[in-house]
């Protein structure tokens, strides 16, 4: 399997993925804290269950 002969990161790739880390713990640390409080969530979830879960990959669903 090609998968198993992966063995790094080129130097681009390395490069560009710690320039995104940098960006976005520069910009995590600007934002508002957040609470969830348990109403929050009952309502995420009661949203989520109004709507079929979707697969764009089709794969066989893990939760039927």
């Amino acid at each position: 399997m090609e998968w198993l002969e992966f063995n790094r990161w080129s130097q681009d790739v390395q490069k560009s993925i710690a320039l995104q880390v940098a960006r976005l713990s520069e910009v995590s640390q600007h934002l508002p804290k957040t609470q969830v409080t348990a109403t929050q969530a009952y309502h995420l979830q009661s949203m989520l269950r109004r709507h079929p879960p979707t697969n764009p990959w089709g794969h066989p669903s893990a939760e039927s």
